[in-house]
Formats: structure tokens, sequence, C-alpha cells
């Protein structure tokens, strides 16, 4: 009895033997058809950090396209004169722009005695005074660029332009703003006739007559505005 006993024990000892045998091979099959038809895929962490990185710079290098704007002065929409150079954009003596961390504030300094030569508004300032007074102009969106250009022939078209984050322009005459009311300087408001601007360009004006400067906005499809009409148009120069 004992004997038969042990030949049971060993019987049913081979046959869960053989029936792990068989489920292993069983589940290999399953995973052999499973990935071999892509429906089961596995991807190392190497590999996803290497897609990651892919798509990042598959994205910088998309930004860098689209932000490398040509400028080509046939491109100028509503050109009033002959032809387009470009010129190295000069400072604002006597005023200095900061803008905040928040993209929302810009902090316009300046000098009294500098701004009162460069325009002639016959302040009583000192020659000596160098300390410069911040005015806060804050907008209801992000600025992301600032530019001081000239339009004209004199310091009388100086120009301060703010790019805002939807594209459009807003703008501040310098001459007029100080000459007005300088301790309340503010955005004198978006120019119309422009829309989707991205860069601008200092730039000399060419005709028959002579040259002046200008300024040129360019928008997202690379066309160019001559800003110089559209700031006279408005009546604060």
């Amino acid at each position: 009895m004992e004997v038969d006993n042990q030949k049971k024990k060993n019987h049913i000892f081979l046959y869960g033997i053989i029936g792990v045998f068989i489920g292993i091979v069983l589940s290999c099959g399953i995973f052999y058809v499973l990935y071999s038809q892509k429906i089961l895929i596995f991807e190392s962490a190497k590999v996803q950090s290497k897609d990651s990185k892919n798509k990042i710079s598959d994205q910088t290098t998309s930004e860098i396209e689209k932000n490398n704007y040509i400028f080509d002065s046939s491109k100028v929409v509503n050109a009033s004169a002959e032809g387009y150079t470009l010129t190295v954009p000069s400072h604002a003596s006597g005023t200095n722009i900061y803008l905040d961390s928040s993209q929302t504030k810009v902090t316009v300094s300046i000098n009294h005695y500098l701004i009162s030569q460069n325009y002639r508004l016959g302040w009583v300032t000192s020659n000596d005074d160098y300390t410069y007074e911040p005015h806060e102009i804050v907008f209801e969106q992000k600025v992301v660029d600032i530019f001081f250009g000239g339009i004209g022939q004199d310091v009388s078209g100086d120009t301060l332009l703010f790019l805002l984050e939807d594209g459009t322009v807003q703008y501040l005459p310098l001459k007029k703003a100080y000459s007005t009311d300088h301790e309340n300087l503010k955005s004198y408001g978006t120019l119309s006739g422009i829309s989707n601007i991205v860069k601008f360009y200092s730039a000399n004006s060419l005709s028959q007559m002579g040259s002046s400067v200008t300024i040129l906005a360019q928008d997202e499809d690379g066309n160019l505005y001559d800003l110089a009409t559209l700031l006279q148009e408005t009546g604060n120069y």
C-alpha cells in the first residue's frame, strides 16, 4: 500500500511539473504573438527620455524657423519712399526703459536735464544733475518687446513702441509726452492698420528729395509697414 501511495504522489508531482511547463510555454507563445502584432509594446526609460528630448528639440527648431524673419524692403505694404535700408537704432537721450518680470509694467526713467536739452523744452534743471526719475506705465497684457526709434529728420519723431503679446502695437511719442505731462507718462494707445506684428526695424527711407529715418514693423507673414505714416496720422507729431 505504501508503495502504491508513493507512486501516486510521484505521478501527481510529475503532472504538476508538466502542467507548469506547459503553462510557461503557452505564456511565452501568447506574449510573442501580442508583441509581434504590436499589441503589447515596452519602452525603456531611456527611450522615453530620448523621445521627450526629440520633441523639445523639434519645438525649439520650429520656433527658431518661425522667428527667423528676413528683411525684404520690397515687402513694405504702405511704402511712402522709393526704397528702404536698415540703420542702427539710436538711443533716447535721457530716457531709460525697464520691463519688470511680469512683463505688464514698464518703468520709464527720465533725466530732466538731458531731456530738456535734447527736446529743447526749457526746463530749469542743473547741468550736473544726472539722477533719473522713474515713471510707471501698466499694460493690461504682456509686453513682449520695447523698441525706440524715430521718424522724420529730427528728435521730434522719437517714439517708444510697445509690442504686446497679441501682436498689436502701442506707442509713446516722447517729445509730445514730455512737453505736455511728463509726470503722468502713459501709452497713447494702439496703432491702427497693423496686426500680428513680431519685429521692428530702424530704417532710412530714401527718395529723390533725400532721406529720413523711419520705423518698419514686420508681421508674422513677413510683410513690412512704414510706421511714419501711421504715427503721423495720430496727430501727435
